[in-house]
């Protein structure tokens, strides 16, 4: 039986991205059904203290973890552990995966050493903050970096040619002279962040059609979110002129592009900002930011687009099973539910009352 070109052409939109994820999108699935309930998360929220957080997450996907004696004793061990264990699931997924996908997501594990170097460049800034690294989550990440040694390093410039033989080398020494003019490692920070969401899109690229359309639409969200972060930072934090936005933005957001990003800029308080950049959609939020407390409410809106990108990856999910927005959806949302761990974990370290916890989690359910 000979397929006319018509056929052909279907049978490749329809039979070759079930041969290509069949396998993997069973597996995903099965991760997705290990997600916290939000009644456990409800009771880890309102448990008494840490060591009935730790109790909570007994007959959870996290309990070997958190019968780890050691975190009895450290509590930021166990932050640790999470994030360990996070990057431990998306190695496991990355061995499901071939070709232009397992390249795209081995490339989010880099996300976790751009963490990590920024938080051991803003402990070495800090000066005498001995020791924290220890906290860094290390394991079987692309790069071998010496964190201890970019603590120690006698230079910012001797720190960053650490990073030799990484990714990070050229973007992070590109950023010197920036970070030595205005004195704060935001230049830095920003540098790497641009360089490697410019990697990752290179990577969609190489997808086909219909991934390349998912996953363009969820990073690029990713990307938004991460833009109006750095927008409102570079305005209420840094007196950045608005001609030097375009340094500190990541091309390939959703919604917001680079002429976009300049008009909200010139905004005269956050919340007109926000009405500016976020439409509609976003509309609620804007009165969280109006008066004196600005400033402080920044991690609301961090929640706002963290809860708009989960809401897109149950899109996601609803939609053609086959393709790269099921897995991208799953890293996504177990994401958010790692962090939501760490929040809820801190606010018992720090005795934060529920409500005060609950304002600061990401919305799963």
């Amino acid at each position: 039986m000979f397929l006319s070109g018509l056929e052909k052409c279907s049978y490749k939109m329809v039979f070759k991205p079930i041969s290509r994820y069949s396998l993997v999108n069973a597996r995903v699935r099965a991760r997705l059904s290990t997600l916290l309930p939000a009644e456990v998360v409800k009771r880890l929220t309102e448990s008494a203290g840490v060591e009935e957080f730790y109790r909570g997450l007994s007959g959870t996907i996290y309990e070997d973890l958190f019968s780890n004696p050691e975190i009895s004793i450290d509590p930021r061990i166990a932050e640790k552990l999470l994030l360990e264990k996070e990057i431990a699931w998306n190695i496991e997924l990355i061995s499901d995966l071939k070709d232009e996908v397992r390249e795209l997501v081995s490339h989010f594990l880099e996300k976790y050493e751009i963490e990590n170097i920024k938080n051991v460049l803003r402990i070495r800034v800090a000066a005498g903050v001995e020791g924290n690294y220890q906290y860094i989550p290390d394991i079987n990440l692309p790069n071998s970096i010496p964190y201890a040694d970019l603590i120690e390093a006698s230079t910012m410039e001797d720190a960053l040619l650490l990073l030799e033989g990484t990714p990070y080398i050229s973007p992070a020494l590109e950023a010197l002279g920036d970070y030595r003019e205005k004195k704060t490692l935001f230049p830095v920070e920003t540098a790497l962040e641009i360089d490697y969401y410019r990697r990752l899109r290179d990577k969609v690229d190489k997808l086909d059609r219909r991934d390349r359309k998912i996953a363009r639409r969820l990073i690029g969200i990713e990307i938004d979110q991460k833009n109006i972060d750095w927008l409102i930072r570079l305005k209420f934090y840094y007196d950045i002129p608005a001609a030097d936005l375009l340094d500190y933005n990541i091309p390939g957001g959703s919604s917001l592009d680079s002429s976009k990003l300049i008009k909200v800029f010139k905004s005269n308080s956050a919340e007109e900002l926000l009405s500016a950049a976020l439409g509609q959609y976003f509309g609620k939020a804007s009165g969280l930011f109006s008066g004196e407390a600005e400033k402080g409410k920044l991690y609301i809106l961090e929640i706002i687009l963290w809860n708009y990108l989960v809401g897109e990856a149950k899109k996601a999910l609803g939609g053609f099973p086959f393709t790269v927005g099921t897995i991208l959806a799953y890293l996504i949302l177990k994401r958010a539910e790692v962090r939501n761990l760490i929040t809820i974990l801190n606010g018992k370290v720090l005795g934060m009352n529920r409500d005060y916890i609950e304002e600061h989690l990401r919305v799963l359910f």
